[in-house]
């Protein structure tokens, strides 16, 4: 049985979640019109074995009916993703277990899934499978994201025909299950441009005193030290004990300023409901959080410690110093569910802003007045800022660029990368504070 998928947010696709739907086929139809001409022909001629005919042509589709009804399966549906995060335009391949937790054998069936895009799945069928959890059986199939999400895979869709093909039954089964699809990264490493703080390097700050090796990372034993930081050899050649110090480390600060307002993006439109995140869509908006992205695991990866602040409530995770957990799963996680939000009645300006120094880099679309003036107090002397703007108007790049800000107009077409390279063409070598 030839179908194909259908998106999660259709009506009837909500309807047969909530319900167990048994129907007629055609054939059965056929069946159903021919006892009833059977019927009006054996009245006509007084030809009884029109009326056996007849009762046989009108039992089968109620026999097909009763036996879907009884022998609908009690299966058990569960789903792996591998990787269980995919970028937009990646692939994930699906696993589907699927359990008879029933007392007897089922019959063969079809299957199908509710996606949250279209995407033919081809004919798909399962033969029989016996009771118990010994004997699942095991249905893969490719996923191809083509939007950044948090996307809802199912309900599971099983149908099944009594033998004689006189009636169908559609059974949902099966919570739909989480998927996560993060915005497709572009690679910021050729060009752009030269990071400030070290060239981009993560500094490694130690606290050294006069002495070889051993001194230059122990001093004396001071109660209430684990026993597991003593340093044997140094406190052998000191004659008293000595623990192995901490190192004090400092990272380079980066901070991104985001605006998530609804209303810096003029082309934002209702969403079709197809992911569970998004309520606005918008191809600007898009870009943004694609260059977001870009622009975190590239200052990430060169040592940077990166914040990210926004001009609505918050959303996006920053990444903070390696050994604190804080990588960039979290972040590109919060970037797949992100979404344009209504203007909050504070202004940009009254979220608390993040602490540090460094280079700021702002993405924008086409933003308010208010959030023009949030970005132009975030920069103080001196400091590098660079802005990428998506169809902002001339007047807009004109205030930012008089508060020293670099600006980057570019199209939703563009690769974050070509934006990136722009911003060094344009201004070199910029030291921060």
């Amino acid at each position: 049985m030839a179908r194909t998928s259908v998106a999660v947010g259709d009506p009837g696709t909500r309807a047969l979640a909530r319900t167990r739907s048994i129907r007629l086929t055609w054939r059965a139809g056929t069946s159903l019109a021919l006892g009833l001409l059977a019927v009006v022909l054996g009245y006509s001629f007084g030809r009884r074995e029109y009326f056996v005919a007849a009762s046989i042509a009108l039992l089968l589709p109620a026999v097909g009916l009763l036996f879907v009804r009884l022998r609908r399966p009690k299966l058990e549906v569960s789903r792996l993703f591998s990787p269980p995060v995919v970028a937009v335009g990646g692939v994930t391949q699906v696993t589907v277990r699927v359990t008879n937790v029933g007392s007897s054998r089922t019959t063969p069936f079809a299957w199908d899934e509710s996606l949250p895009w279209f995407e033919p799945l081809g004919a798909r069928e399962i033969g029989w499978i016996n009771p118990g959890r010994r004997h699942p059986r095991l249905v893969t199939y490719d996923l191809h994201p083509p939007r950044r999400g948090l996307y809802a895979i199912g309900p599971f869709v099983v149908q099944h025909e009594d033998p004689f093909g006189m009636a169908v039954s559609t059974l949902a089964l099966g919570r739909p299950e989480r998927l996560v699809v993060v915005p497709a990264v572009s690679s910021l490493t050729e060009g752009g441009p030269t990071l400030a703080d070290g060239d981009g390097e993560a500094q490694l700050v130690q606290r050294k005193v006069a002495g070889n090796d051993d001194d230059l990372t122990t001093r004396e034993y001071r109660r209430g030290d684990a026993l597991r930081r003593v340093h044997w050899r140094a406190s052998a050649r000191h004659g008293e004990l000595m623990v192995r110090q901490e190192e004090h480390r400092s990272h380079p600060d980066a901070r991104i300023l985001v605006d998530t307002r609804r209303q810096g993006y003029p082309d934002a439109a209702r969403d079709t409901g197809m992911s569970w995140s998004a309520d606005w869509a918008s191809d600007d908006f898009e870009w943004a959080v694609r260059m977001v992205a870009s622009l975190g695991l590239h200052l990430e990866s060169a040592g940077f410690r990166v914040g990210v602040e926004e001009s609505a409530r918050s959303q996006i995770e920053g990444m903070g110093d390696r050994w604190e957990g804080r990588r960039a799963e979290g972040f590109l996680t919060s970037l797949a569910g992100v979404q344009l939000l209504d203007p909050d009645l504070r202004a940009p300006s009254a979220f608390a802003p993040i602490d540090g120094a460094g280079p700021m880099f702002a993405v924008l679309g086409d933003p308010e007045d208010a959030t023009v003036d949030w970005l132009i107090r975030r920069r103080l002397q001196g400091e590098a800022a660079y802005a990428f703007l998506v169809g902002a108007r001339p007047e807009v790049l004109e205030r930012l660029r008089d508060a020293g800000w670099i600006c980057v107009a570019v199209d939703d077409r563009d690769d974050p990368g070509d934006a990136w390279r722009a911003a060094s063409s344009q201004t070199g070598y910029v030291r921060g504070r």
